[in-house]
């Protein structure tokens, strides 16, 4: 007689079809959502569109095209909000459990691998998505062939494909996070933080820098808005919003994987944790810390007026100590579960060493110990050193000019110097997207070796103030003039569609009042001899590269009439061929351009 009993031979399993069931199920309620949501955005307007009639130059057929093709554009930042949004809700659903203790337990008493979970659950998540946007493309493409529009099929899997791959960028997102807390509400927190917080932080360090040093120049860069996919997805253009697309798809791929690993890893009895993990916590507690503190401090100092336009910067570190106090003790409350934090030695220590590394930034940075914006390069180090005065233009054309001569890169260092050694009526005080008035001047070392060191300082340039006269004169030189021309003008301008120069017409408005609007276009009589015009002007020295430096005119009936502060621009317009894509190029020109206006004064 044989005692042995027979069992069943155990099979790794990494998908359970009854848990998909069941979530399917459940939240059958969220794929009607998303489905009607993405119906209204996308085949209603299509239908819509379509079903309007168009007479004129183009085709029905034609106009039909390139309204479908313009409407799923626009569709694509509809998509990546609905998918931010889709991403957290579906997260949340499939992996709510983990958020309360008994769920928790019971979830993991049944009889499948922590593995077989997560992927059910990540699959059901991805499902919610896949479905709903599936049906809305079959739906698009009969709306399509209904009206009869070919040749758009392509287009609309490309959209679908970028919803997906923005899609797996927030769930991937949002899944991690909802590995990293066990308290839903932190959880979300820490979804918004991971979409946010990369992009916040370098914004306010670079906000804090700009308090202390000036000539700093903190404008956000492209590669800054990447911190952030949606916003950066939802600001971007094509073709680099593509190409972010498939790197954030890869981003929230790699993020699912890093879930799957932390989800083998975490203990059910982290339930209601606001974070489970240890160095989580950590993390936690320092980047909340940091976020209050550079926020309550930058918010508060600035509506009393401590920094900014006027301020010198002294009032930040108390009300940055004050949101330093809310945050660590805050974030420690949070993570201990209990408000009786002030009796834990522990998070005292932690207070003190961040308080006092946060105090000795500060004082770095007001006191410039490291030198950094006291630093002036010396001639031998310069290469070349390029000067504008608006915006980031400088980067585009624009006003920028480009010096190489050792004298007149003497007379750049000798401005900066006394940049460097006023007050704080220097201070650089741009907007943080780059866009700035004329009073503020850029410097751009190009320095051996290949480095470079950029500056901003905000003077009165339109005055022609003694702090700018130095520079001034450098726009006014003949071979600079020239040579700023001749990188600026087209090569050959007889190609544009139209060649305009353009005047602001003055007109009495009222008793002492004036109104400047829009005047007269005169279009260029002989393009091909346009260049050669405006160089032989500027070698003349009648052609000053910033507009605002040249005396007033307008145009009265054909007239140029000098007076008050107005402009006249080249305007090169469209293309004759249409293989090349139409541009539109703005150049200031000034009334004494006697050569160049030849071509336009009838």
């Amino acid at each position: 007689m044989s005692w042995e009993v027979w069992t069943m031979k155990s099979k790794m399993s990494f998908f359970d079809p009854t848990l998909l069931k069941k979530n399917v199920g459940r939240f059958a309620p969220a794929w009607a959502l998303l489905t009607l949501a993405l119906f209204l955005s996308l085949p209603l307007p299509l239908l819509r569109q379509l079903g309007e009639r168009y007479g004129g130059e183009f085709t029905e057929a034609n106009y039909r095209q390139n309204a479908v093709q313009n409407l799923l554009n626009n569709s694509i930042p509809v998509g990546v909000v609905f998918a931010f949004l889709a991403a957290l809700l579906f997260a949340a659903l499939v992996f709510k459990y983990l958020h309360r203790t008994r769920d928790a337990y019971m979830m993991h008493a049944f009889p499948m691998t922590r593995s077989c979970q997560f992927l059910t659950n990540a699959v059901s998540g991805l499902l919610f998505w896949l479905v709903p946007t599936l049906f809305i493309g079959l739906c698009t493409l009969g709306i399509l062939a209904i009206h009869g529009v070919p040749g758009c099929g392509s287009a609309v899997w490309a959209l679908l494909g970028k919803w997906l791959l923005a899609f797996l960028c927030f769930y991937g997102i949002a899944v991690f996070a909802m590995q990293l807390s066990g308290n839903p509400f932190i959880a979300v927190m820490s979804y918004g933080a991971l979409n946010f917080m990369f992009l916040v932080l370098p914004l306010m360090l670079l906000l804090l820098t700009g308090v202390y040093f000036k000539g700093f120049d903190y404008v956000i860069t492209e590669n800054i808005l990447r911190l952030s996919p949606i916003v950066d997805l939802l600001s971007g253009e094509e073709p680099a919003e593509t190409l972010m697309l498939w790197v954030y798809g890869g981003v929230g791929l790699a993020l699912l994987v890093l879930s799957w690993i932390l989800y083998r890893l975490r203990h059910v009895e982290r339930a209601g944790d606001a974070m489970v993990y240890g160095w989580a916590r950590v993390a936690f507690r320092l980047l909340f810390t940091l976020c209050v503190t550079l926020g309550f401090g930058w918010v508060l100092a600035s509506i009393f007026g401590l920094i900014g336009n006027g301020g010198r910067g002294d009032g930040f570190l108390p009300y940055a100590l004050i949101g330093c106090v809310l945050g660590w003790f805050g974030s420690s409350m949070m993570v201990e579960r209990t408000v009786k934090v002030f009796k834990n030695k522990k998070v005292w220590l932690g207070f003190a060493a961040f308080a006092g590394v946060l105090v000795l930034t500060v004082l770095c940075l007001k006191y410039d110990v490291l030198g950094f914006q006291r630093r002036v390069p010396e001639t031998a180090q310069v290469e070349s050193v390029e000067i504008w005065t608006i915006g980031d233009y400088g980067d585009q054309g624009g006003d920028c000019i480009e010096l190489t001569a050792p004298e007149d890169i003497d007379l750049v260092r000798a401005f900066h110097s006394r940049a460097v050694q006023s007050d704080d009526q220097w201070r650089s005080r741009r907007e943080l997207f780059g866009y700035d008035s004329y009073d503020h001047v850029h410097i751009l070392y190009h320095l051996q070796g290949g480095g470079t060191l950029r500056r901003v300082y905000a003077v009165q340039v339109q005055s022609m103030n003694e702090d700018f006269s130095d520079l001034s004169g450098l726009y006014c030189r003949p071979d600079i003039v020239a040579a700023w021309y001749e990188k600026t003008l087209p090569q050959q301008p007889e190609r544009y569609g139209h060649v305009t120069l353009y005047g602001v017409t003055d007109h009495e408005y009222g008793l002492g009042r004036q109104e400047f609007m829009s005047g007269e276009e005169l279009e260029c009589k002989d393009k091909s001899a346009l260049r050669a015009a405006v160089l032989a002007d500027a070698a003349a020295g009648r052609l000053p590269i910033m507009n605002f430096l040249t005396q007033g005119a307008y145009f009265d009936d054909g007239r140029i009439v000098e007076r008050g502060y107005t402009e006249l621009y080249l305007c090169f317009e469209g293309r004759e061929r249409d293989d090349q894509p139409r541009h539109y190029l703005q150049i200031p020109i000034a009334s004494s351009a006697q050569e160049t206006l030849k071509l336009f004064l009838p």
